[in-house]
């Protein structure tokens, strides 16, 4: 890859037996013509560095600048909107990597998260294990990145073989124009953030964010406050701009509005 060297912090690892990657990584090539534009894309490289000498903090100054800010009050950076694709900056940039507000999500995943077995769902879930304030970041939802063709391919057998589906699709859009498909399986090679179940009342939400490619990161935020050992939780169904897949099948969040039912949504 020719993208900038960016220092990315990740200590943690799996209870299972696959493969620990610290970012999205591309699926092994198939030959087709979707992998080489999947390709092309990975290791293409954003150019709209800024030119700033300050802390990157306001979107009037700073191309990329103003998704971030610190509280009042508040010791960490937090995602002010989620209803925005983020862009931080990167080394290209003129900004100090020291003082910029705008790196965030580059930086992997926050300390003291906790894989636990969850009483709810039955299964591996991800928990807290101190306070997190509400646009806090989480960490990425992290795995293979995957052609359209590759991840039918990978459901139809999750199906067959009756297996756990981890297939994420993210679909931004602009209004009710489609933008970018971006689709993850973290169920070979991933991260912590496979261990976050759906809920239909949820903790945190997904935002694209992107640094220095133009295949976003699936970073995960807090949607409020989460108190030490809450476990979190996201709507796999996604909520407008962001819209995201999981393989239908029964719910057991246990939330007062749920559905019953795991969002399903085919893909194009």
């Amino acid at each position: 890859m020719n993208r900038s060297e960016i220092a990315l912090n990740d200590d943690y690892e799996h209870p299972d037996s696959l493969e620990y990657v610290l970012e999205s990584v591309l699926m092994p090539s198939d030959d087709s013509l979707d992998f080489e534009r999947l390709a092309d894309e990975y290791n293409s490289v954003l150019l709209n560095q800024c030119q700033c000498n300050g802390a990157c903090e306001k979107s009037e100054i700073c191309p990329h600048g103003g998704q971030y800010e610190y509280p009042k009050d508040g010791i960490e950076l937090v995602l002010k909107k989620f209803s925005n694709p983020v862009i931080e900056c990167n080394d290209l940039c003129k900004c100090s990597r020291n003082s910029c507000s705008n790196r965030l999500v580059q930086y992997g995943p926050r300390k003291n998260l906790e894989i636990f077995d969850s009483p709810v769902y039955g299964s591996k879930g991800l928990r807290t294990t101190i306070n997190i304030p509400e646009g806090g970041y989480i960490c990425e939802y992290a795995g293979e990145l995957l052609t359209a063709s590759e991840a039918k391919r990978r459901l139809k057998i999750n199906e067959e073989l009756g297996l756990m589906n981890y297939v994420l699709v993210l679909n931004e859009y602009t209004s009710e124009t489609k933008q970018q498909v971006t689709i993850v399986d973290p169920s070979r090679r991933g991260n912590i953030g496979r261990y976050l179940n759906h809920s239909c009342q949820p903790n945190c939400h997904i935002a694209a964010v992107r640094i220095d490619c133009p295949i976003p990161k699936i970073g995960i935020f807090a949607a409020r406050d989460i108190l030490a050992q809450e476990e979190m939780c996201f709507h796999y169904g996604g909520e407008g701009q962001y819209k995201t897949l999981a393989y239908g099948k029964t719910c057991l969040c246990a939330a007062p509005n749920c559905t019953g039912f795991m969002p399903n949504t085919a893909i194009e």
